[in-house]
């Protein structure tokens, strides 16, 4: 009885209060002409309908590290942005203020996050820019998932970021997303929202977005609620067989749709130009290419030909250029839309290409002049100069025999790695040694004529092998089972040099060398640090690398006298790889990684002046660097869309630093 009268007694108080209230509310539409001061102020505001001016999924600050999907040295894959939201390129030593900028604008294909930072175009086609010392550049990463032209026309005019008007070229790449959009709309118009503010029907809307946003913030957070989430999803999708669903993966199944408005996008194409132009800033056209082939995305890129074409504007045409690939599907993930790493080197390297041309920027090869060589080729295909996007020899490690007429090198495959031999006059290939474990024979290296040194992995352990290649017979190098020896060198006279350390104790590897077979090994080097990839030539001295800085660099000691202090060859801020000597001991190649990418560099001994030059610097990796016995040639390995590669250039020839100097003030006397 007593519950009864509380509960009555707090009914009644709340009718009172609602009464007050109603009371109230009809006494103050009485006072000052209130009420039709709200009714005129709510109409107002619910028909008022601002334009936006910020660009969708714009996010500064992000520090996101993702699973890395390519299996490189990185486990994480990086995506960072600054803080007005444009995707970030590697952390680089230099300053980038005074380098002039090139804006790349886009969506997801141009943002690039599934592709390593180091390996984005629009980073690493504006550093492979920079390579040539006169000039600099900065790639500047505008691409956004999702966006349309519209979308980059308005992220043109409206971003925060001072980089955007203060670029002097100004890349647009846009196709898949205005032809999904011109699919599922036929145009780019707004649409109208059907509920207005302040309203009842409002009110429920937004109830029902915030129940949206709850359960999308569990479905995130909680692996029951995703997976109960997509069984929904997939169910839902299969109970509306006729419902049309039109995303990237299934565009081509609705062709013709977006080409009957081609027009706009060209028009928007147009107006993108108009405002670039309007800003003193060149546009640059950028068709887009795909790992399969469609109908309506060649009408669209032929549509930028076309507008490039009557408006006066370069083109980078991606498409026509991935068209000319045995393989372009392997630039590509599943989707044959979005580049893998490989894929945003390949175009990397295009894009680099065309714009030196714009630009009329010489390649970097400082005063060096080419000695001519005869051509090697492999299947109608040739070493020296076959871009890295043809699949001519697939390999690593490779060296000339004695008398320049046979290649030998090592290939990794799935099943296994093997070491071969290129007869360079007829083209054809001989495998000397199968293993049947991926890597477990590398660093394949000649003795004389019918000789060659190898290391195998042999579980734990790594030996040193001779093969005789007449009848295919190993024995191996070192009598001693506790040393490991790896990575052989052989000074062309009767000693091996390799790099070995006891399976005992484990210590750093160094430097050994066997003078004569079943000698015990000498040790050459004797600090703490690393030392590995030993080379040895005519010059008195032997090279290797060594970690001493904390990062790999190319030293030297002299032979007769191991205990001197080693010379660092060429001190640089860079790691740097594979150090090997000319016959004459006058150059020495290695590899220098710089902003996540190895290039050939070659330094001429007999001026120990001069600065290394690079030889070799295109969006891949160039390594494995070795002179042929006669001086003609440098053969090398890179790496490309089909593994890695074997290639060849002719030697160079340097000009010593003084004739540079004479040359260079004779020219400014007239």
């Amino acid at each position: 009885m007593k519950k009864i009268k509380i509960l009555g007694f707090y009914v009644v108080a709340f009718g009172l209060v609602v009464l007050a209230i109603f009371f109230a509310e009809a006494a103050a539409g009485l006072l000052g002409n209130v009420s039709h001061i709200r009714q005129e102020t709510h109409k107002f505001v619910s028909e008022a309908g601002p334009l936006s001016t910020s660009t969708r999924r714009l996010q500064p600050n992000l520090s996101d590290e993702f699973a890395d999907e390519h299996r490189s040295s990185n486990p994480k894959r990086l995506f960072r942005t600054d803080d007005n939201g444009l995707v970030l390129g590697p952390g680089l030593t230099e300053s980038l203020a005074l380098c002039k900028k090139i804006l790349f604008l886009g969506g997801s294909t141009t943002e690039n996050n599934e592709v390593d930072e180091q390996y984005r175009f629009p980073f690493l086609s504006a550093y492979q820019l920079s390579k040539n010392p006169k000039i600099c550049f900065e790639g500047v990463n505008a691409g956004v998932r999702g966006h349309t032209t519209q979308d980059s026309l308005n992220l043109y005019l409206n971003h925060p970021s001072p980089k955007i008007k203060g670029a002097a070229y100004v890349v647009v790449m846009h196709n898949i997303n205005d032809r999904l959009r011109l699919t599922l709309s036929e145009n780019y118009k707004s649409v109208f929202y059907e509920e207005r503010s302040a309203t009842l029907n409002w009110m429920l809307s937004e109830i029902a977005n915030t129940f949206s946003s709850v359960w999308h913030f569990g479905v995130m957070n909680s692996n029951l609620l995703f997976l109960m989430n997509e069984t929904a999803s997939r169910y839902a999708l299969a109970s509306k067989p006729k419902e049309i669903l039109v995303n990237e993966k299934v565009l081509d199944q609705y062709l013709g749709i977006a080409t009957r408005n081609i027009a706009e996008y060209e028009g928007n194409l147009k107006v993108l130009a108009a405002v670039i132009r309007a800003n003193n800033q060149t546009p640059i056209f950028m068709t887009q290419p795909l790992g399969r082939r469609s109908a309506d995305q060649d009408r669209f890129n032929e549509a930028v030909r076309q507008v490039a074409l009557n408006e006066k504007i370069f083109v980078i045409d991606l498409a026509e250029e991935v068209n000319r690939l045995e393989e372009p599907k392997a630039l590509f993930y599943d989707d044959d839309i979005h580049f893998n790493n490989a894929g945003s080197r390949w175009a990397s390297g295009v894009i680099s290409e065309k714009l030196r041309s714009l630009f009329a920027l010489q390649a970097n090869k400082g005063g060096v002049q080419s000695e001519s060589c005869l051509d090697i080729k492999v299947n109608g295909h040739s070493l020296i100069f076959s871009p890295l996007g043809i699949n001519v020899l697939n390999g690593r490690y490779p060296s000339f025999d004695p008398h320049e007429k046979r290649i030998l090198f090592q290939k990794n495959g799935q099943f296994g790695g093997k070491i071969s031999v290129l007869d360079v006059k007829n083209g054809k290939i001989e495998d000397l040694i199968v293993s049947k474990h991926s890597g477990g024979v590398e660093h394949p290296t000649w003795v004389d004529e019918t000789h060659v040194l190898y290391t195998e992995k042999l579980g734990d352990r790594r030996e040193l092998f001779i093969l005789n290649i007449l009848d295919r017979t190993s024995v191996p190098l070192l009598s001693d089972k506790n040393l490991n020896g790896a990575i052989g060198y052989f000074d062309g006279k009767q000693s091996v040099y390799f790099a070995g350390y006891t399976q005992a104790d484990q210590m750093p590897p160094r430097i050994y060398v066997q003078k004569n077979t079943g000698e015990k090994p000498v040790l050459v080097t004797s600090s703490s640090t690393e030392y590995w990839r030993p080379f040895v030539g005519g010059n008195g001295y032997i090279y290797y690398i060594n970690n001493e800085t904390g990062m790999y660099q190319v030293y030297a000691t002299r032979l007769e006298d191991h205990s001197t202090v080693p010379l660092r060859v060429a001190p640089s801020k860079y790691e740097q790889w594979d150090p090997a000597l000319s016959s004459d001991g006058n150059l020495l190649a290695f590899a220098q990684r710089e902003a996540g990418e190895f290039d050939i560099y070659i330094k001429n001994l007999k001026d120990p002046s001069s600065m290394p030059l690079r030889i070799l610097d295109t969006s891949e990796d160039e390594w494995d660097p070795r002179f042929s016995p006669k001086g003609r040639y440098l053969l090398y390995a890179a790496t490309s869309p089909y593994g890695d590669q074997i290639r060849a250039i002719c030697v160079p020839k340097f000009q010593s630093s003084s004739r540079r100097r004479i040359s260079k003030s004779r020219s400014k006397g007239g």
